[in-house]
């Protein structure tokens, strides 16, 4: 087996594709020479024309029958592609809705538990205050003034929370990011 040498190699121009210097059927074909013989040039040009004639391609001549269906197909399969996306936006709308309904429900609920777990959290310190010896008048006023502190707290975190509710941010940060 001989190595071929690549420093002396020809190119020709391929009809087929301009972008590649040689068919596949000549790169693929032992017979061709690439020392500057005429007559085999002669005779690899005359192969190449009858090997280039049997791979072309030959496109069909559709009907209008052929297209009008072919489009009618393809707008059925369009329409059932809309329907079944919008079928999906109907299903994603419908779990948000039930969604937002099982949040409200479980807030609702926690609210409710918390609000009892509060009543007896100040039942339980009332009454360990009342057992230290703490007045009967004394013991409500701190539980005020306990609860009163508690609930300026939460309010000055809520406050801050609602600073944050805004969709101005949100929308300068698209005005930056696609403005």
């Amino acid at each position: 087996m001989t190595v071929p040498d690549f420093r002396r190699a020809n190119f020709n121009l391929c009809t087929e594709n301009p972008f590649r210097l040689t068919p596949p059927a000549a790169q693929a074909n032992p017979n061709v020479t690439s020392n500057g013989d005429n007559a085999n040039a002669a005779s690899a040009t005359s192969e190449h024309s009858t090997q280039y004639k049997s791979t072309q391609q030959n496109y069909p001549d559709p009907s209008f029958s052929d297209i009008f269906s072919a489009f009618s197909e393809a707008f059925t399969q369009r329409k059932a592609q809309g329907l079944a996306f919008l079928e999906l936006t109907n299903s994603e709308l419908m779990l948000i809705k039930k969604s937002f309904f099982v949040t409200v429900f479980a807030c609702l609920a926690a609210f409710a538990v918390g609000t009892v777990c509060w009543l007896i959290l100040n039942i339980a310190i009332g009454a360990i205050l009342h057992s230290v010896g703490v007045s009967y008048v004394i013991v409500p006023l701190l539980l005020l003034v306990f609860n009163s502190i508690a609930a300026f707290c939460l309010f000055k975190l809520a406050q801050n929370a609602f600073n944050y509710l805004s969709f101005s941010r949100l929308i300068q940060t698209w005005r930056r990011v696609f403005g």
